[in-house]
């Protein structure tokens, strides 16, 4: 390990000095950032490289880059702290709260004992923040205490873009923490995001968050630059070459939408290994093939399906896979109108029934369709209930 880590150093190296010193890095595939720190020079390198995949989501590969600057540099208190964020998931209903609190252990006993080897006042203020998100009590309510605190250190570091960028995330997270929908976090999120935008066109973090925090029809415009740039800025990361098409598929440009999803699928089954999950994967198939099929390239959409079951069976069924599967078969039928009829069993996946109703209807089959309708109608919940009236409405 220690040798693998100083020749990865030793690669590097020349990058981050080229910008005048260790606290800033331009790496040609993560972005650039500027983000000076106690750290060893040797263990910045790692460090630097692990924000800047952190802010693109790129979780496994920053606790890679986080590791090995505390290898280097085992004291050095905001490696850990950057461990700690890439288990956090902030936009998604999920949190691994076990492995972040050992991350922390392995810093120190205590939180005293944490925060004495951040020798600064702002990395006091960062690693205070990450000990209240990985503190007591729900998840909910830690997310939305670190935002907060999050908020402190933003006020009183008003021009430091990583307090910035960090800041802007933790808004979106504490948005759906608090099952607000009033847009007020994505607002102030997204304004905060296009400043670090505005004077770091490189930075990784600020049009991901841009990106994020209008990613609506109405609102997908003041992100377009943000997404146009973005996969450029960090193509290591699968998510980030995903991650622009969430604007582009609102301003129609399905190209784009194909185009950069293939872009992520390729990332992602390069970065794959036995055990991962599969999520960004399958998330770029789902996306790849809405987009082919607005672009009427029923061949390609049909590739992104069989893509699908070959992942399905290498990741043993996870159900990221094996429960998006039934949606892309379902969309590519009604999409192409190619219609097929399935058997209907109680174990038939909404989107298939609501495909094999759409096909009953349309090869005169009206007691499968029939059949279908009401299983729908059986399964309860909004969605289900939209696809069976829309299967009920083409019986009549």
């Amino acid at each position: 390990m220690e040798n693998a880590t100083m020749k990865r150093f030793a690669a590097v190296l020349l990058t981050v000095s080229m910008l005048g010193g260790f606290g800033a890095a331009q790496f040609a595939d993560v972005g650039t950032l500027d983000f000076p720190t106690s750290g060893s020079p040797e263990a910045q390198v790692y460090f630097l490289r692990g924000v800047a995949i952190l802010h693109s989501f790129g979780w496994k590969q920053a606790i890679t880059e986080f590791q090995a600057a505390q290898q280097l540099d085992p004291d050095f208190a905001m490696a850990y702290w950057g461990e700690t964020l890439s288990y956090n998931h902030p936009l998604f209903g999920e949190q691994d709260v076990d492995s972040p609190r050992t991350v922390l252990a392995r810093l120190g006993a205590s939180r005293e004992e944490r925060l004495a080897k951040a020798p600064t006042e702002r990395e006091r203020g960062l690693l205070d923040a990450v000990e209240t998100l990985w503190g007591k009590g729900e998840w909910q309510d830690r997310r939305v205490a670190y935002s907060e605190a999050m908020g402190t250190l933003h006020e009183r570091y008003p021009d430091d873009d990583e307090i910035a960028t960090f800041y802007a995330v933790s808004l979106l997270s504490a948005a759906r923490a608090l099952g607000d929908s009033t847009f007020r976090f994505e607002v102030k999120a997204g304004t905060i995001a296009l400043d670090v935008f505005n004077r770091n066109p490189n930075h990784p973090g600020a049009p991901h968050y841009a990106i994020h925090s209008f990613d609506d029809p109405v609102h997908a415009p003041l992100a377009l630059e943000s997404a146009l740039r973005y996969a450029e800025i960090a193509p290591a990361v699968s998510h980030a070459r995903h991650m622009p098409t969430h604007i582009f598929i609102q301003h129609g440009m399905w190209d784009m939408v194909s185009g950069h999803n293939q872009f992520a699928y390729d990332a992602a089954r390069a970065l794959w290994e036995e055990g991962d999950s599969v999520s960004d994967t399958v998330h770029s198939l789902d996306w790849g093939q809405y987009g082919d099929l607005q672009r009427g390239d029923y061949e390609k959409a049909r590739l992104w399906i069989e893509r699908l079951e070959i992942v399905t069976e290498e990741s043993g069924g996870q159900n990221r896979a094996s429960n998006s599967l039934p949606l892309l078969r379902a969309r590519y039928v009604v999409e192409t109108e190619n219609w097929e009829t399935l058997k209907i069993t109680e174990d038939s996946a909404s989107t298939e029934l609501l495909a094999t109703g759409l096909s009953a209807v349309k090869t005169g089959d009206l007691e499968t369709a029939e059949k279908a309708a009401e299983a729908l109608k059986e399964a309860g919940g909004g969605n289900n209930q939209v696809m069976h009236k829309e299967v009920a409405a083409s019986i009549l």
